[in-house]
């Protein structure tokens, strides 16, 4: 489901909220209507993992976006859901840049454990801290202008896997592959619940 098309179903359900079937009496209505804090996951994979609860497609403003230098209108689904767990995520390009490099960055949230994202990663990843969370850079040099983070959360983990590109002929320096995405991964952060 589209942003736009999971705004339209709230909006009509806030309007067939104000509703009723029951003749006027003068009676006040309710003061306070039962909500629901929890949101359904667009997907519940077979396994006994946790459900993933932050929704990159759902969850991360355009404003947030727009800061970290994406495009909100760029927005493409990127899930990835198997039986055995569960990734919801949303691919984006960036803003053009000044310097002549942009980026296409898919951000997941999955439900893998941290420690199978350490293990999965060991020969590439450097730990980092982002926001006080523990987080893995992770760099191949043989996997050209592209750089991955991942980011410990209560029900496993957030991801950023980043191409870098650029305008002018010429290979992107090496050096500038994983540059910005640890600013970008502190951006999202506080978006992410806090977990139990």
């Amino acid at each position: 489901m589209t942003r736009s098309a999971a705004c339209g179903v709230a909006v009509i359900a806030l309007l067939l909220a104000g509703c009723s079937t029951q003749e006027a009496s003068g009676e006040s209505p309710p003061t306070e209507m039962p909500t629901s804090t929890a949101r359904v996951p667009r997907h519940v994979d077979q396994s006994d993992r946790p459900q993933v609860i932050f929704d990159p497609c759902l969850d991360i403003p355009d404003s947030t976006l727009i800061v970290a230098g994406y495009d909100p209108k760029s927005e493409k689904n990127a899930d990835f859901t198997p039986d055995s767990y569960t990734f919801l995520g949303c691919s984006y390009d960036s803003l053009h840049k000044p310097e002549g490099f942009y980026y296409g960055m898919n951000v997941l949230s999955g439900n893998i454990s941290f420690a199978e994202e350490q293990e999965k990663k060991k020969d590439h990843a450097t730990p980092i801290d982002i926001n006080g969370r523990r987080a893995l850079l992770i760099f191949d040099s043989t996997v050209r202008d592209y750089c991955e983070l991942s980011v410990e959360t209560s029900y496993g983990v957030l991801g950023f896997t980043r191409s870098i590109f650029t305008d002018h002929a010429g290979p992107v320096p090496v050096g500038e592959w994983c540059t910005g995405l640890e600013d970008t991964a502190r951006t999202y952060e506080p978006l992410i619940p806090k977990g139990d």
